[in-house]
């Protein structure tokens, strides 16, 4: 009887564990989707304050502000992409967000 409890205990661990992955994966899907959340989907800025200004309006998933984490620049093709990790004051969820800042370095 008791392995019976330890079994069931046990599958319902993995049950939610599972589950949560499965959400967590649908979240970053959705996040990469929305613009600037992948190198296809860069937001263009003419200039680095247009970075600042894009931060201060974008929430998070959960409804949350995002707050400046790091920043850096990475060459991709013709263009020179701005990654900026950001991360949610609410859940604390890190994020990146990608910028074509080519026009901000000619």
């Amino acid at each position: 009887m008791t392995g019976l409890f330890i079994a069931l205990a046990l599958l319902a661990a993995l049950g939610v564990t599972g589950w949560r992955r499965v959400r967590r994966a649908r979240l970053r899907r959705a996040l990469a989707a929305l613009p600037g959340g992948s190198a296809a989907t860069a937001i263009e800025v003419e200039a680095f304050a247009g970075i600042d200004e894009h931060l201060r309006a974008r929430q998070c998933a959960c409804g949350g502000r995002l707050d400046l984490r790091g920043e850096r620049s990475e060459p991709h093709g013709q263009r020179v992409l701005r990654v900026v990790r950001a991360e949610c004051r609410n859940c604390e969820r890190i994020q990146q967000v990608w910028f074509d800042a080519s026009r901000a370095y000619h």
